[in-house]
């Protein structure tokens, strides 16, 4: 029997759909845009994923969590002595459904003054979330899949099973990842087995109108798969203490205020909800983990190699890229839980003390209801050693006290939150506590250590 023989199919369909928008640029611009970084499109203008960008994550995804049998399955490269092997999977391009596109917008901060560097400001579009399109993966299953006629390898099947799961749980595409961009969830997943040695099964792949439900026919639901233990995950849910804006630089239509005067600046959202960017997060839980560094007198490299190098200020050589293991979810705000309220203000002369004429503006920041949670922040550090985990808990309890802002005109008091839960998985375990309530004495011994760990680190030379 030759082992290149067709033995069958696993044919997966279902709805993907965008849980945050989706950057996938086209690597080109358009005459006369001013737009740097523009969406992958169709011939129609309608944005699309590429099959590429699905077996990619897929595949990455499959090195890691089955080393021995990805290759099986996603196919090799030629190696000395060894021949290429054909990869198992198609993946068609989907086409997405009921988009809207938005602009973003990004700058890079000077960590030493706190201002936007120059020439470091960049625009580009993303398909705004909820968009979503048939997804279809086909595997083509040889004889060299089997360890006999009907049985699978089983490490074959451990990472397809897991392949599976992933798709339905969620995974993320295209480009800024680790600033939340991407997320996408296969939903009503559906799994057909063609099995061809067996007649009914091989007559319905034959169908003339297209196959047909095989024997093998099931769902895969969302399972809420627990992070890589090695991986140091938080969710916490917040108050707003004060007021919050992130502003919105291409609001769709220019609001007025009472006095139907133009708004100077509303706060950025993301359909219908308020938007706290993943790329405002991070940028000050950046600044705020050198800051912490250096008052540990510890090695502020570790930043680097947590979140990827930073743009030099004085645009020198070219750096060696490396993937941020520090990622941040956009973080949704209902606009049920907030009230935009308008504030005017007045800009003073810093001379004469006195009110500068023609500068009263107004801005339109966010204020909560009440006492209840308003915003929920999710970040991770993959990988993370235990002392990466005390720079990651460190954050967390300066956004939890307040002492670590978010959004804009933080100089008057903006964006000061307030902690009321939070839940950290970490090495297998989870820790949790809330607002008000003491702490289990384990939980509080365990985040001891990992805040000594970093206190006792020396430095990156135990990186190497």
């Amino acid at each position: 029997m030759s082992q290149a023989g067709i033995a069958g199919k696993i044919v997966v369909t279902g709805r993907l759909k965008l849980l945050s928008p989706l950057l996938i640029c086209s690597g080109m611009m358009e005459a006369g845009s001013s737009i740097d970084m523009q969406l992958l499109k169709d011939k129609s203008g309608v944005p699309f994923i590429p099959g590429t960008s699905l077996a990619g994550v897929l595949r990455s995804f499959a090195e890691e969590y089955a080393p021995d049998a990805y290759e099986g399955l996603f196919g090799s490269e030629k190696t000395a002595g060894k021949g290429t092997q054909q990869s198992a999977v198609c993946l068609r391009d989907v086409v997405l459904e009921q988009t809207e596109i938005t602009v973003r917008d990004g700058v890079t901060i000077d960590p030493v003054t706190g201002t936007a560097l120059q020439h470091h400001k960049f625009d580009f579009e993303a398909v705004e979330r909820g968009a979503e399109g048939d997804f279809r993966m086909v595997i083509t299953l040889r004889n060299v899949h089997f360890d006999d006629v009907h049985v699978l390898q089983p490490e074959l099947q451990r990472l397809i099973d897991g392949l599976l799961q992933l798709l339905a749980n969620g995974i993320q595409l295209g480009g800024r990842t680790a600033i939340g961009l991407g997320r996408a969830q296969v939903r009503d997943l559906v799994v057909d087995r063609y099995d061809f040695t067996s007649r009914e099964d091989a007559a319905a792949w034959l169908a003339p109108d297209g196959p047909l439900p095989a024997a093998s026919h099931y769902t895969v639901c969302a399972g809420g798969a627990e992070p890589r233990s090695e991986d140091f995950d938080v969710e916490a849910t917040f108050a707003l203490a004060g007021s919050l804006i992130v502003r919105d630089y291409f609001p769709a239509d220019a609001e007025l205020g009472a006095d139907k005067k133009k708004i100077a600046a509303v706060s950025k959202k993301s359909g219908r909800d308020y938007l706290i960017p993943g790329s405002s997060l991070k940028g000050v839980m950046r600044h705020r983990a050198a800051y912490i560094l250096q008052q540990l007198g510890r090695d502020s490299g570790l930043v680097e190699h947590m979140m990827g190098p930073e743009p030099k200020r004085d645009e020198e050589a070219e750096q060696k890229k490396r993937k941020s293991r520090l990622s941040v979810d956009e973080v949704y705000i209902r606009p049920e839980a907030v009230v935009a309220a308008e504030q005017s203000r007045n800009r003073i002369d810093r001379f004469t003390g006195g009110t500068i004429d023609t500068v009263l503006f107004t801005t339109k920041p966010l204020w909560s209801k009440g006492d209840e949670s308003v915003v929920s922040i999710h970040f991770a550090i993959r990988r993370a050693q235990e002392h990466e985990a005390g720079l990651g808990l460190c954050l967390l309890k300066d956004l939890w006290l307040g002492r670590l802002t978010v959004g804009g005109e933080k100089s008057i008091g903006r964006g000061v939150l307030r902690g009321l839960k939070a839940r950290i998985k970490y090495q297998g375990e989870t820790y949790e506590w809330e607002a008000g309530k003491e702490a289990a004495e384990e939980t509080v011994m365990m985040l001891d250590s990992f805040v000594k760990a970093l206190a006792g680190w020396n430095g990156m030379e135990d990186e190497k």
